[in-house]
């Protein structure tokens, strides 16, 4: 087909056929590449036009599920069309033969291949059970094994986290035992605070469930539903005591921060004793 299309072109251009045999097959090779590179360009710009029609009225998690499906269809069109290319390439170059004994080989090497890469295969499995299932999308904030931090590109066989520091995780799907993802539902945050043995523990309590539903009604729906758990432990130097609050995902660290500074500040106001380690220096001089 290549050589028909070359022909054409030649027939056109260069009606005496002044190129030499050798630099035709050559010529071939280079425009099967130029193809693949168009194709995997349109499929990209094919994307991309794709998720800005659907962005226009669209949720965000909407937009993430596009991301996610567009990071692995463009991974799966670039190994087709490489692979593609690759075979008519060895065709045009006269290398039928040679690609026949390859292409035997690698039928070969393929059932050694599945036997000694078994972790390839589960990845790739897994990846698919993944997105098939819609347990993660790009833009989530997920714990995968012991890396947590935000899915920036999901393909059939790793998961790509950004930590909170800023650095790039890279985590097969075959090592992902237990997903936990955060973008999905509402939170519970959860405050615990120690106090005194001798403070009043119901004072402190009602003390915690005012702030809690100080800060519901200060924060516009974020948080609802605050509550108490009483006393959870009974340490060597202090009581502990729980309150649980309703949050938007993403938000309970933030709320946890912002009531553990309301609760002491409400505390001490109150005159209930948070207990802390103290250390007392005694001198030998000391008389």
């Amino acid at each position: 087909m290549s050589n028909l299309i070359l022909s054409s072109i030649a027939a056109t251009l260069l009606p005496e056929n002044t190129l030499p045999d050798w630099l035709l097959p050559l010529i071939d090779a280079a425009c099967i590449v130029l193809i693949a590179l168009l194709v995997i360009w349109a499929a990209q710009i094919a994307l991309r036009i794709a998720r800005n029609v659907q962005q226009k009225g669209s949720k965000a998690g909407d937009t993430r599920k596009i991301d996610t499906v567009g990071s692995v269809i463009m991974g799966v069109v670039r190994c087709v069309v490489w692979f593609v290319a690759i075979t008519a390439v060895i065709g045009a170059l006269g290398l039928e033969d040679a690609m026949a004994s390859i292409l035997a080989v690698a039928g070969i090497g393929g059932l050694l291949l599945t036997v000694g890469a078994q972790s390839l295969v589960k990845d790739v499995v897994t990846g698919i059970f993944m997105l098939f299932e819609d347990q993660v999308e790009v833009g989530d904030f997920v714990t995968a094994g012991s890396v947590t931090g935000t899915v920036t590109a999901i393909t059939l066989r790793t998961l790509t986290i950004r930590g909170p520091r800023g650095e790039m995780n890279v985590v097969p799907n075959g090592n992902v035992s237990v997903l936990t993802n955060f973008s999905r539902n509402d939170y519970t945050a959860i405050i615990d605070v120690g106090i005194a043995y001798e403070a009043d523990v119901n004072r402190a309590l009602a003390l915690m469930l005012e702030e809690g539903e100080a800060y519901v009604e200060s924060s516009g729906g974020d948080a609802f539903n605050p509550a108490i758990a009483g006393v959870v432990e009974l340490s060597d130097s202090s009581v502990k005591l729980r309150m649980t609050i309703g949050v938007k995902n993403l938000t309970h660290l933030a709320v946890q921060n912002e009531l553990n500074k309301r609760i002491k500040e409400r505390f001490a106001a109150e005159g209930i004793e948070i207990p802390y380690n103290k250390l007392v220096v005694l001198s030998a001089d000391a008389r």
